[in-house]
């Protein structure tokens, strides 16, 4: 019986795409750590030091917050938008202190510390009740 023209004979392998497995071309990270973006490129997001991050609120006295209500919370999600209303930036020393990323923005929401992109307003990093 005759093999249909889309299916490889038994055994045979697609050798283009088992070279670009291994190069990682379809595992959606690089050994950079980048991740890929919704669009064919890569995307290289910031890489957060959350102890301090954390020791720098600590050191300002950073305002102390209660945490949001869940439903609000559940919305608040990393790779979502930032629900419009609910954030509020940084101010004072603390504003000036807080590690910068060319094109994100640090924002206080409840008692969570949220990094987001700031053309888009999208989540990319949520530091829990930092601010409890």
């Amino acid at each position: 019986m005759a093999q249909p023209a889309h299916a490889p004979a038994h055994g045979a392998r697609d050798n283009a795409s088992q070279a670009e497995r291994h190069r990682g071309g379809d595992s959606g990270h690089r050994e950079s750590g980048a991740r890929r973006s919704h669009s064919d490129g890569y995307v290289d997001l910031p890489r957060i030091n959350e102890r301090e991050l954390l020791r720098l609120l600590r050191r300002h006295d950073a305002p102390r917050a209660e945490p949001l209500p869940p439903g609000i919370q559940r919305n608040l999600e990393r790779g979502k938008p930032l629900p419009p209303g609910i954030a509020k930036r940084f101010d004072g020393p603390i504003a000036h202190e807080l590690p910068r990323y060319p094109g994100y923005e640090w924002e206080r929401v409840g008692a969570d510390v949220v990094l987001i992109e700031a053309a888009t307003r999208v989540v990319v990093d949520v530091l829990v009740d930092a601010l409890r």
